[in-house]
């Protein structure tokens, strides 16, 4: 099992901005990533194939939540 006792020390504040930042990493993975590997075996670049605006919309979605509540 895991015991996450080590964390009740930690501020509500410095989770948050924790968990924030882990949303972000796979946006910044997803920036560095080629174009031509992005659409490796697509038959057509259309825009709403790009990986990197649907990285980017699930990270505002997962922020604002996660911000919020």
């Amino acid at each position: 099992m895991l015991n996450f006792n080590w964390a009740s020390h930690v501020s509500e504040l410095w989770a948050r901005v924790f968990i924030i930042t882990a949303f972000f990493i796979p946006f910044i993975f997803a920036l560095t990533m080629r174009k031509d590997y992005i659409f490796k075996g697509s038959t057509d670049k259309k825009k709403w194939r790009d990986l990197k605006i649907w990285v980017l919309i699930l990270v505002i979605i997962q922020t604002l939540i996660y911000a919020y509540f």
